[in-house]
Parts: C-alpha cells; structure tokens; sequence
C-alpha cells in the first residue's frame, strides 16, 4: 500500500472509533514514521474516556446505552426529589427548633437507622431469592418504595406527635430500597458487561451516577432557593422519576430464561410453532403485576401453578398410596425430575432429582406445561392455545384428539377438575417432551436466548437416587405413622386396557410421532431435513392421519 508521502506498512485502528494511526516510510527515510489521523472531537472521547466503559459500544450490550439514558433521567430526578425531602427530614430531627436538645436529636437518628438496619436484614431474608429472577421488576419496585419514603418525608409537619415513628417507617423503606437497588443493578451490569469487564461497567455506571448528582444537587439548591420546597415540583419529580424507571427497565433486553419469559416462549412455540427472540419477549414480559392476584401468568397460560423443586412431602396426603408413587416414578425414571399434577388446586409439582442440570431443569419446566395444558384439555378447560383465529396449530389438534380418547383420563377428587392425567397420557405427554424439547432447545440457542443458565425459582429439596437411598436408610431408627390404607388394599393390582384403547394407544405411542424442527432463524424444518431423509409424521399428520380415533 502506497500514498504520495511513501509507503504504507501498517495501520491501527482504536476499537470501533475513528481514531487511526499509519505507520509509513517515507521515500527519503530508512525508518518508519507514525502518522496520526483522528476524526473525532477532543471532548467526545474525553467524555467517552470518563463516563462510558472501555471498549464502548463492543465491550457492553446493544440495550446499554437506551437504558443508561432513562437511569440518567430517574437519577436527575430523584436527587431534587430527594433533596427536598431532606429539608424536612432535618426539621424533624429539630434543625432550626430552639427548644430541641442535641440528644433528643441524636437518640432519633440512632432509632431510624437501627430500624433500617433490621429492614435490610429481613427484606433480604425474604426476598433475597427473588431478586435475580425478577430483576426488572424489582428494579421498578425498589425505585417506587423510594419515592413513598420520600413523599412520608416531606410530610412529616403533619405528624408531629409521631416524627419518630414516621422517620423509622420511611427508614426500613430506604433499605430495602437499597438492597432490592443494589442487588438489581449488579443483575443489570452482569447482564451489559459482555467481555467480562462488570467492573468496569459498575465503575463507570456509577461515576455517571456521580455526575448527574451533583448537576441535580445544584439544581434542587436553585429550587430551594427560588420557589422554596414546592409540592409541585416534588410531585412532578416523582412522577416523572417513576416513568423514566419504567422506560429504562423495558429497554433492557435480558437473555436468561425467567417463569414469565420462559412460559411466554413456550406459549408462542405452540401457538406459531416458532420461537420468539428475546427482545420480543421483554418487551411483553409482564413486570408490575406478574404473580399478583389471581391472574397468575402461569395459570392463564397453561392452566396450572408451577412449584419446582419442592418436596414430595406436599403431595402425601393427596397421593398416599405407595402403588400410585410406584407407578408415577416409573414413568419418569429416565428422567431427572418427576411431574404430578394435583388437579384438585391446579398446581404441577415439578420435584428435581439429584444431580440435575440446566438443562434438566428447563426441560422439566417445557414437560411440564406440555403436561398441563393436555390435562386442562381432557377436562374441556379452555386455554389461549386452543384459540385459533385460523387453523389450529398440531399440538392444540392433539390436545383436542385427547379429549375424545377415554385412556387419558381417569376420575378425580371432583374438588377441582374432574378429570385426572391417566397413567398412559403421562407416558404419552413424556414421549412428545422427549422429541420436542431437542427441538426447542435448539430454536432458544439459534434466537439467542442464554442456555448456559437460567433465573426459574427452584428450591432446594432433590429426589435422591436408589443407591443413595440403600447407603443411607436405617428402617430399626424409623417409626412408620399407622396406615390408613385399607389392608386388602395394600397389594397393587396391574390396571388392564380394552383391546380397542391398547390399539389406539399404539398408534400415537409408535415411531411416527410428531416433531417440529427449527429453521436456521426461527422457524423450524421439516423432520425429513433432519433425519436425512427419513420420515417422521409431525403433530398434525398424526391427528388427520386416522381421523376415525376421535369416534
């Protein structure tokens, strides 16, 4: 490479920048010489070099810089908030009171912070677990709790025969602001550091932070001053504060899977056959009222209550009978979980085995909403997946193929659903799982979705295998509660099929079953694609292909 002033032997380029240097060699010279060429301004890079992180934008997410603009707005808008607020937070404590002593002063302030001090150990305590599953929303929530403090704040002329009281409440509201606060922007700067730089992130996030404090301290001091401490420019504050935490959590695009996106995916899989990326699924994950009241998300979705990792304690009185737990681990002793689905208060049990993985655990969640919706549809409950404004998609045709079949099905309790999952339904429901969740996991990589973990709330009890159980179990240390089983009932009678229901059964159990297949994107190939050619019937060739099961 040559130019007019000799020969160009290298050239540097500074991350994705326009800096540039070439290093060329003159034609009257033996050695090289640098030459600089910078299209940039002076003060941007300056202002990139201090506030943004180094490599910016390769080095973070593609949502960073729409979300730290929002978080710069709400912590503009909070510092006047704040500041406001503090003026008669000090006159509480009896800042300009001639008649306040600096002990009664002193004693307030220690009985507030201590009171903050117990309120982040307790909201730690009891939402710890929650905080990295639900990032965005108590983000959101943290953020709120903090301007209700600051508004009980800049009330407290109102409650002179309680400032204390009213100092404590707001106090313990502060620290769980400042845990739930805390701990969420790490999830968010884990999430932006994309070169393992959360340092660096977190530091340069936080001298933004710095900065927009201290124009907005200014800034309060100029209204203070001015207007005196204005209600309305508190209130507008606020409002304003929360809108803009409301922006900038919806513009973060989060690629773990949580209950809410998880479930979200799985609904538009078996609605459009498709799997949704993850900005689309942020963008319509619920975040303010997700879990709360009865529209549960789960319960809309599938019709069950997820609990995963549970203990199998909470099923004993419902399933007491060793025959019926028998029967239950066989079907899912390649497993490693164990699915039952109380149908009395709509709940599925996930109970995790020993030694599970993500994977395992993800799988589980999938089998478990397969399962779900196939029991809703044996007791004619109606779920958005068997609503169709055109054709209905091969797993809802399946869905309805079981309604007609009297093998999936045997009577309940008759306290909640009348109907449950047969023994040969849970085994069916298991071999659609096996096939489609090689397909699913597969469109989740391809879209882009985080496999490598995921943020579903598990707790901790695990399903130990057989061997373990052999080491360990002492039967002489053990004292068996009495039987309430009837004696002539104790030996488990093997459950006979008609011969018609076997031969129906053996058709939807044989090589032909369905699969749905990814396409390099986000659709899925044909099966014979993936077999190399061999042919393997999908959902809806096994529901049309016979269409005489359903008399």
């Amino acid at each position: 490479m040559k130019s007019q002033d000799g020969d160009i032997i290298f050239k540097e380029k500074y991350g994705s920048s326009t800096k540039e240097r070439y290093f060329v060699k003159p034609p009257d010279q033996l050695n090289v010489v640098v030459c600089k060429e910078e299209k940039f301004n002076d003060v941007a890079s300056l202002f990139t070099k201090v506030f943004l992180p180094q490599g910016y934008p390769d080095s973070v997410s593609k949502d960073y810089i729409a979300y730290q603009i929002w978080d710069t707005a709400q912590a503009f808008c909070s510092t006047i908030s704040g500041t406001l607020a503090t003026q008669e937070v000090l006159r509480g404590v009896g800042v300009g009171n001639k008649h306040a002593t600096p002990l009664a002063a002193t004693v307030t302030w220690v009985l507030k912070d201590g009171c903050g001090h117990l309120g982040k150990i307790l909201f730690a305590y009891s939402h710890g677990t929650y905080l990295d599953a639900y990032s965005k929303k108590w983000r959101l929530y943290a953020d709120t709790l903090n301007d209700a403090a600051m508004c009980i704040e800049i009330a407290l002329p109102l409650f002179r025969n309680y400032i204390t009281f009213a100092l404590c409440v707001s106090t313990v509201m502060k620290a769980v602001v400042g845990v739930a606060g805390g701990a969420t922007r790490a999830a968010m700067t884990q999430h932006h550091a994309l070169r393992g730089n959360m340092a660096d992130v977190s530091a340069k996030d936080s001298s933004q932070e710095t900065a927009v404090n201290l124009i907005a301290s200014f800034t309060a001091l100029f209204i203070i001053t001015v207007f005196g401490n204005s209600l309305f420019i508190f209130s507008l504050m606020l409002i304003l504060h929360i809108v803009f935490n409301y922006f900038a959590v919806r513009a973060v695009c989060l690629r773990s899977l949580n209950e809410p996106r998880f479930i979200q995916v799985i609904d538009t899989y078996l609605k459009r056959e498709v799997i949704a990326n993850p900005c689309e699924i942020n963008r319509n994950e619920p975040i303010i009222f997700y879990q709360l009241g009865p529209n549960l998300l789960d319960l809309k979705i599938c019709g069950f209550q997820m609990k995963l990792g549970g203990s199998m304690a909470q099923i004993i009185k419902e399933a007491s009978k060793a025959s019926h737990l028998k029967e239950i681990k066989e079907i899912y002793n390649e497993r490693k979980y164990i699915l039952y689905p109380n149908t009395n208060y709509r709940i599925m049990y996930i109970f995790i085995k020993d030694g599970s993985t993500t994977d395992d655990i993800l799988c589980a969640y999938f089998h478990a909403v397969l399962l779900s919706i196939t029991t809703c549809a044996i007791n004619n409950y109606k779920l958005p997946v068997f609503h169709s404004t055109s054709e209905l998609k091969p797993f809802a045709q399946v869905c309805k193929m079981l309604q007609s079949v009297e093998w999936s099905r045997k009577s309940g309790k008759r306290t909640g659903f009348i109907y449950e999952p047969s023994y040969e339904l849970q085994r069916y429901v298991n071999s659609i799982a096996t096939q489609e969740w090689q397909s699913v996991k597969s469109g989740l990589i391809q879209t882009g979705w985080d496999l490598t973990k995921h943020l579903l709330m598990v707790d901790e009890w695990r399903v130990c295998g057989e061997k373990s159980i052999l080491n360990e179990i002492s039967f002489e240390h053990i004292e068996f509660a009495k039987s309430t089983i009837d004696p002539q009932c104790t030996q488990a009678k093997p459950r006979k099929i008609s011969e018609q229901q076997g031969n129906d059964l053996d058709d939807l159990m044989d090589d032909e079953m369905f699969t749905i297949e990814p396409e390099p994107s986000v659709k899925f190939r044909d099966s014979e694609e993936r077999k190399g050619g061999k042919s393997k019937t999908n959902i809806k060739d096994t529901a049309e292909k016979d269409p005489e099961k359903k008399d």
